[in-house]
């Protein structure tokens, strides 16, 4: 098929509003783009059956008997992992134990001083700057216990679901941080037994493993896959930056990496792809699809010699079409595969590559080799 050099259009600027506005587009998309288990917290189960269901019954199953949207299924020989979103009251019971440890850490740290101040009024009773800090000691302890009284009335609150409402008492900070924990504690119990007996009546089972992956854990793992990409973003600035020596096709390529990224996460929300380990796999997978086409334009554009930089534009864009098509093909089909057999882990790495690469197309060669090759012409003209 002979696709006719885009690149010679006298407007070819005007290409580059196409990639910026997709990339607008997705980041209003990506709003909606939901945390599986392991970044938003959950549960995760492993139980020994002897089913017959297909994975996609599970699913249905699971998801309206716990009420509970998109839970995840792997079925192997004898044996059925599920795993489903965090409770939302267990999710913000523990938001609030949080709080109240930190307002019990100061109400630790005021009473110290507090006391510190006593007994140094105790020694020299008209110092008046001694006395304003044992004042201020004492309305930082009354406010710590306010807000550990608040903290805890919220987080019981939230699971009045699966307990009932102790007493305690609002002037012992001990009290009430013991009453949180055994609160929490005995209403996670709760609601385990509740999703064993449940699941148990729809998937009879002989044994089974249950792990709960807090929204704390999950906070602190979405921090540090945000901390990684960051850092792969910097790295991969430093090596093109090194190769080209120029800071326009640097950001031309970056610009090109980050916009396959936000249209990735864009089509997740809209695909209902959740954002976990498995997708983020998938999204560093794309990083490197991304990078390479982007350095191809950059190379062969800014590096060679031959023809006009529209004829070497044109010819990184062919080569680079076959290489994606390529990849593209391929990540179809195991996405077709998914949907078929319902395999949730190709589901979410097949769909964040083939629809990044999707937007890949459009990025690179409307955008990317756009850039560079405004940039080659005006450096050629100089």
């Amino acid at each position: 098929m002979n696709i006719p050099n885009i690149y010679n259009y006298k407007n070819v600027k005007f290409l580059f509003l196409i990639p910026v506005a997709l990339m607008l587009v997705s980041i209003y998309l990506s709003q909606g783009i939901v945390l599986d288990s392991s970044l938003g917290g959950g549960i995760s189960m492993v139980v020994q059956t002897n089913t017959t269901m297909s994975a996609s019954q599970i699913a249905a199953l699971v998801s309206t008997k716990l009420n509970t949207p998109s839970p995840t299924i792997v079925t192997s020989q004898g044996s059925v992992g599920i795993t489903i979103a965090a409770n939302t009251s267990l999710s913000n019971a523990e938001d609030s134990l949080i709080s109240l440890y930190s307002f019990n850490s100061n109400y630790s740290s005021y009473h110290v001083n507090y006391t510190n101040y006593t007994i140094g009024l105790q020694h020299n009773p008209s110092n008046a700057t001694l006395l304003a800090l044992q004042n201020s000691s004492y309305a930082g302890m009354t406010r710590s216990l306010h807000g550990m009284s608040s903290t805890l009335s919220s987080e019981l609150q939230s699971l009045s679901p699966f307990i009932a409402v102790p007493s305690y008492n609002s002037s012992n900070p001990q009290n009430m941080l013991a009453i949180a924990q055994s609160s929490y504690s005995n209403a996670s119990n709760v609601y385990e037994n509740q999703v064993i007996s449940k699941l148990h009546s729809i998937l009879p089972f002989t044994s089974y493993s249950y792990e709960q992956v807090s929204a704390i854990q999950g906070k602190y793992f979405l921090g540090t896959v945000e901390q990684i990409i960051i850092i792969a973003f910097i790295l991969i600035s430093i090596v093109v930056l090194l190769i080209f020596r120029d800071i326009v096709p640097s950001f031309a390529i970056v610009f090109g990496a980050a916009n396959d990224i936000i249209v990735a996460l864009g089509a997740m929300a809209v695909f209902k792809i959740p954002l976990g380990v498995t997708s983020i796999a998938g999204l560093l997978m794309l990083l490197g699809y991304s990078i390479d086409t982007d350095v191809l334009a950059g190379i062969r554009i800014l590096k060679r010699s031959e023809g006009t930089p529209e004829d070497r534009a044109y010819s990184a864009f062919r080569t680079g079409m076959t290489m994606t098509s390529a990849a593209i093909v391929s990540f179809a089909v195991l996405f077709a595969v998914s949907l078929i057999e319902y395999v949730p882990t190709y589901y979410e790495i097949a769909g964040v590559v083939l629809f990044g690469l999707l937007g890949d197309i459009l990025t690179t060669w409307l955008g990317n080799a756009v850039m560079i090759l405004i940039h080659a012409k005006r450096k050629r003209r100089i």
